[in-house]
Protein backbone atom coordinates (compact mmCIF):
# COMPACT_ATOMS: atom_id res chain seq x y z
CA UNK A 1 0.00 0.00 0.00
CA UNK A 2 1.33 3.14 -1.13
CA UNK A 3 1.67 5.95 2.01
CA UNK A 4 -0.82 8.56 -0.17
CA UNK A 5 -3.50 5.25 0.15
CA UNK A 6 -2.78 4.72 3.55
CA UNK A 7 -3.09 7.89 4.62
CA UNK A 8 -6.74 8.70 2.46
CA UNK A 9 -8.89 7.62 5.02
CA UNK A 10 -6.79 9.84 8.21
CA UNK A 11 -7.43 12.75 5.42
CA UNK A 12 -10.89 12.13 5.70
CA UNK A 13 -11.44 12.35 9.09
CA UNK A 14 -9.33 15.47 9.91
CA UNK A 15 -11.44 17.21 6.22
CA UNK A 16 -14.81 15.79 8.45
CA UNK A 17 -12.65 17.98 11.33
CA UNK A 18 -14.66 18.50 14.93
CA UNK A 19 -16.79 14.66 14.53
CA UNK A 20 -14.84 13.38 17.32
CA UNK A 21 -17.72 12.70 19.88
CA UNK A 22 -18.91 8.95 20.23
CA UNK A 23 -16.68 5.64 20.45
CA UNK A 24 -17.79 4.81 16.57
CA UNK A 25 -16.42 7.64 15.65
CA UNK A 26 -13.29 7.60 17.58
CA UNK A 27 -13.15 4.05 16.09
CA UNK A 28 -13.05 5.46 12.93
CA UNK A 29 -10.26 7.57 13.81
CA UNK A 30 -8.17 5.12 15.40
CA UNK A 31 -8.35 2.80 12.34
CA UNK A 32 -7.51 5.62 9.80
CA UNK A 33 -4.60 5.83 12.15
CA UNK A 34 -3.79 2.19 12.06
CA UNK A 35 -3.79 2.19 8.14
CA UNK A 36 -1.75 4.91 8.00
CA UNK A 37 0.44 3.45 10.01
CA UNK A 38 0.43 0.50 8.14
CA UNK A 39 1.53 2.21 5.14
CA UNK A 40 4.31 4.47 6.29
CA UNK A 41 3.30 7.13 8.41
CA UNK A 42 5.20 8.43 11.10
CA UNK A 43 4.30 11.02 13.79
CA UNK A 44 4.10 10.50 17.75
CA UNK A 45 0.42 11.66 17.58
CA UNK A 46 -0.15 9.08 15.16
CA UNK A 47 0.85 6.14 17.09
CA UNK A 48 -1.06 7.28 20.19
CA UNK A 49 -3.99 7.57 18.54
CA UNK A 50 -3.74 4.03 16.88
CA UNK A 51 -3.53 2.50 20.39
CA UNK A 52 -6.42 4.52 21.57
CA UNK A 53 -9.42 2.85 23.41
CA UNK A 54 -12.90 3.65 21.83
CA UNK A 55 -14.22 5.12 25.29
CA UNK A 56 -11.60 8.05 24.96
CA UNK A 57 -13.24 10.96 23.13
CA UNK A 58 -11.64 13.89 24.76
CA UNK A 59 -8.17 12.32 23.78
CA UNK A 60 -9.21 11.59 20.54
CA UNK A 61 -10.02 15.22 19.77
CA UNK A 62 -7.09 16.36 21.51
CA UNK A 63 -4.75 13.56 19.23
CA UNK A 64 -6.95 15.02 15.84
CA UNK A 65 -6.02 18.67 16.57
CA UNK A 66 -2.39 17.62 17.21
CA UNK A 67 -2.13 15.70 13.83
CA UNK A 68 -3.58 18.19 11.57
CA UNK A 69 -1.12 20.63 12.61
CA UNK A 70 1.67 17.86 11.88
CA UNK A 71 0.19 16.73 8.58
CA UNK A 72 -1.54 20.07 7.58
CA UNK A 73 1.07 21.21 4.49
CA UNK A 74 1.42 17.16 3.58
CA UNK A 75 -2.48 15.94 4.29
CA UNK A 76 -4.84 18.63 4.35
CA UNK A 77 -5.55 21.28 1.68
CA UNK A 78 -4.37 24.99 2.39
CA UNK A 79 -7.73 26.70 1.66
CA UNK A 80 -11.20 26.33 2.82
CA UNK A 81 -13.05 26.14 -0.48
CA UNK A 82 -10.06 23.67 -1.54
CA UNK A 83 -10.95 21.29 2.14
CA UNK A 84 -15.15 21.66 1.14
CA UNK A 85 -14.24 20.61 -2.37
CA UNK A 86 -12.67 17.39 -1.10
CA UNK A 87 -15.12 16.46 1.70
CA UNK A 88 -17.27 17.20 -1.14
CA UNK A 89 -15.57 14.75 -3.21
CA UNK A 90 -16.13 11.99 -0.23
CA UNK A 91 -19.92 12.78 -0.02
CA UNK A 92 -20.65 12.48 -3.61
CA UNK A 93 -18.33 9.06 -3.64
CA UNK A 94 -20.36 7.86 -0.60
CA UNK A 95 -23.49 8.83 -2.86
CA UNK A 96 -22.66 6.47 -5.69
CA UNK A 97 -21.27 3.71 -3.56
CA UNK A 98 -24.45 3.50 -1.86
CA UNK A 99 -23.27 4.58 1.77
CA UNK A 100 -25.21 7.53 2.11
CA UNK A 101 -28.42 8.86 1.36
CA UNK A 102 -29.29 10.61 -1.38
CA UNK A 103 -30.78 13.64 1.03
CA UNK A 104 -28.25 13.24 3.20
CA UNK A 105 -25.40 13.76 0.59
CA UNK A 106 -27.31 16.67 -0.84
CA UNK A 107 -27.54 18.66 2.35
CA UNK A 108 -23.90 17.94 3.13
CA UNK A 109 -22.62 18.97 -0.36
CA UNK A 110 -25.44 21.81 -1.19
CA UNK A 111 -26.10 23.40 2.16
CA UNK A 112 -22.90 22.10 4.50
CA UNK A 113 -20.47 22.78 1.74
CA UNK A 114 -21.60 24.96 -1.51
CA UNK A 115 -21.00 28.74 -0.22
CA UNK A 116 -24.44 30.57 -0.43
CA UNK A 117 -22.44 33.47 -2.13
CA UNK A 118 -21.01 31.75 -5.05
CA UNK A 119 -23.12 30.30 -7.67
CA UNK A 120 -19.96 29.43 -9.19
CA UNK A 121 -19.06 26.98 -7.21
CA UNK A 122 -18.64 23.67 -9.11
CA UNK A 123 -21.63 22.36 -5.40
CA UNK A 124 -24.28 25.17 -7.05
CA UNK A 125 -25.97 22.54 -9.27
CA UNK A 126 -26.59 19.88 -5.97
CA UNK A 127 -27.93 22.88 -4.11
CA UNK A 128 -30.41 23.69 -6.65
CA UNK A 129 -31.41 19.97 -7.08
CA UNK A 130 -31.99 19.78 -3.10
CA UNK A 131 -34.48 22.05 -3.71
CA UNK A 132 -36.79 20.87 -5.90
CA UNK A 133 -35.67 17.76 -3.85
CA UNK A 134 -37.58 19.22 -1.38
CA UNK A 135 -40.53 20.20 -2.70
CA UNK A 136 -40.82 16.70 -3.76
CA UNK A 137 -40.73 15.54 -0.53
CA UNK A 138 -43.16 18.14 1.20
CA UNK A 139 -45.61 16.64 -1.81
CA UNK A 140 -44.70 13.51 -2.63
CA UNK A 141 -43.06 12.23 0.90
CA UNK A 142 -39.48 11.82 -0.64
CA UNK A 143 -37.80 12.41 -4.17
CA UNK A 144 -39.13 10.27 -7.23
CA UNK A 145 -36.25 7.59 -8.70
CA UNK A 146 -36.03 10.16 -11.23
CA UNK A 147 -34.86 12.87 -9.48
CA UNK A 148 -32.66 10.08 -7.40
CA UNK A 149 -30.83 9.31 -10.72
CA UNK A 150 -30.58 12.87 -11.68
CA UNK A 151 -28.42 13.11 -8.32
CA UNK A 152 -26.49 10.61 -9.52
CA UNK A 153 -25.25 11.65 -12.81
CA UNK A 154 -24.72 14.75 -11.34
CA UNK A 155 -22.54 13.62 -8.57
CA UNK A 156 -20.43 11.24 -11.67
CA UNK A 157 -20.21 14.54 -13.62
CA UNK A 158 -18.53 16.57 -10.72
CA UNK A 159 -16.48 13.75 -9.81
CA UNK A 160 -15.26 13.39 -13.42
CA UNK A 161 -14.93 16.99 -13.80
CA UNK A 162 -14.81 19.87 -11.65
CA UNK A 163 -13.90 17.83 -8.64
CA UNK A 164 -11.50 15.34 -10.20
Amino acid sequence: MELDEALEPLRRVLLEGGAVGDPQTVAVAVEAARTALAGGADTPSLWELGVLPEWDVLEARRLLAELEQELRSTLLPSTVEARDLALARYYLQDLLDGRLDPLEAAERVGFELCPTDNPDSPLWPVRRWLYVAEDQHECCGGPSKELVAELHNLAAQLLAGPLS
